[in-house]
């Protein structure tokens, strides 16, 4: 009986890829010592694929590697950790209090056993068991990039410009207020069997006045009297044109479990808006009854 002394935080500081390099660098084995399953164990460099022999049988079940004349026997199994101090290590690993900890996938699924490993000593007895690799998942890696891909695929709806005056012309040297709707876009997919849930959240916008300027924002505006994004035209222009381009920050989550950050952004441009810019000057206008208006020539 020994005690290995762990809390649920140091088995996942203790990352699996220290736990392989410790198994499997050279001089933490023995040469020849690795596992002949069917011959297909590399003594050469000390690389071998434990995990394949392991799946098919139960929890618990102790694999044994081939005796040879380099090196001792060594056997392999699959056991939880625990969340009390104690595993007993010396017959097969196992948790004397009944707490194995159990470690789940991105899909909800529980995470493979951590692998264990002993090596028999010159009189015949065992050494201790000791992981040499902890919880792991095989699925998780082709499912995130299948999801990865996905999003960098998605277009989200673009965000309707509205610009006050909404009326297809402003006035120069007046400020104009442009807002932008910023409601998140969501999209439901089946990616390898899980389900797959993806929210886009607005970020960012990028403002093209059609004047050669332009405005980078986070804030998606406001409407007068409190707008927020503005932009003053300084001369009159028969047409400028407005572009919107707003940029998403992404989240996705697996079987309606907790949502997760996408690194990656991605954009969308909504549909441009022509305006007239008009001079502030006064112009005498003449209209009729049927209100047909036009500009008289000043002078």
């Amino acid at each position: 009986m020994s005690d290995v002394r762990r809390s649920r935080l140091a088995v996942w500081v203790t990352s699996t890829t220290a736990l392989l390099a410790l198994a499997l660098a050279p001089g933490a084995v023995a040469a020849g010592e690795g596992p002949d399953f069917g011959g297909s164990a590399n003594t050469a460099d000390q690389t071998f694929d434990v995990s394949g022999v392991l799946d098919g049988v139960d929890t618990g079940t102790v694999v044994s590697t081939t005796s040879s004349s380099n090196g001792p026997p060594v056997q392999y199994t699959r056991a939880a950790l625990c969340v009390s101090t104690t595993t007993r290590a010396d017959l097969t690993p196992s948790c004397p209090n009944n707490d194995p900890i159990v470690e789940y996938c991105l899909d909800g699924s529980a995470a493979q056993l951590p692998i264990w490993r002993r090596t028999q000593n010159t009189d015949g007895t065992w050494t201790e068991w000791a992981v040499v690799q902890m919880y792991t998942c095989p699925g998780d890696a082709p499912l995130l990039a299948a999801i990865e891909h996905e999003w960098t695929q998605l277009r989200p709806q673009p965000s309707d410009i509205a610009l006050q005056p909404n009326t297809g012309w402003v006035i120069a040297t007046v400020p104009t207020v442009a807002m932008a709707e910023d409601a998140p876009r969501l999209h439901a997919a089946t990616l390898l069997g899980a389900a797959v849930d993806i929210r886009a959240t607005a970020s960012g916008y990028r403002w093209e006045w059609g004047d050669g300027s332009h405005t980078s924002t986070s804030d998606p505006g406001r409407p007068y009297p409190h707008g927020t994004v503005t932009h003053t035209y300084p001369h009159a222009s028969e047409e400028a044109t407005v572009q919107l381009e707003t940029t998403w920050t992404g989240e996705y989550r697996i079987n309606g479990g907790p949502w997760r950050d996408f690194d990656t952004t991605i954009s969308s441009e909504s549909t441009p808006v022509d305006l007239a810019i008009y001079d502030p000057r006064s112009r005498l206008v003449a209209c009729d009854l049927a209100d047909s208006c036009r500009i008289e020539a000043s002078g």
